[in-house]
């Protein structure tokens, strides 16, 4: 049963990130085009959210997208700015190596250790 209900709202995540980006998709051939070009970021704004939205899905493609729509301005300069690239699997390796030995640093007070280290 938990399978099932996981496989509903991951579809329904992507049914609405579609349904987004189709009103993007809306809005860049049918208003864009009548407006003045002002977006000061490559990719634009609305291009921005489509590839977010995309590649990340329906909560942190909207995230990134709002975050990329709360830059607009005149406070900031604009310029290159792609959405990030996923980290994967095969970048971060575990390490298991017995970080109390006698030779190796301890962490700083405060910090913590992590065993898990992605480059």
């Amino acid at each position: 049963m938990g399978r099932s209900v996981r496989t509903r709202v991951g579809g329904a995540g992507k049914a609405a990130a579609r349904g987004l980006v189709f009103l993007i998709q809306l809005y860049r051939h049918m208003v864009s085009p009548l407006r003045p070009a002002t977006c000061r970021f490559i990719p634009t704004c609305s291009q921005y959210a489509v590839d977010a939205l995309t590649e990340y899905g329906l909560i942190r493609g909207s995230w990134l997208a709002a975050a990329r729509l709360a830059k607009c301005g005149p406070w900031h300069r604009g310029g290159w700015d792609p959405i990030p690239e996923r980290r994967s699997q095969r970048e971060c390796r575990t390490n298991f190596e017995d970080t109390s030995a006698a030779g190796s640093p301890r962490a700083a007070r405060g910090e913590s250790e992590s065993f898990v280290r992605c480059v």
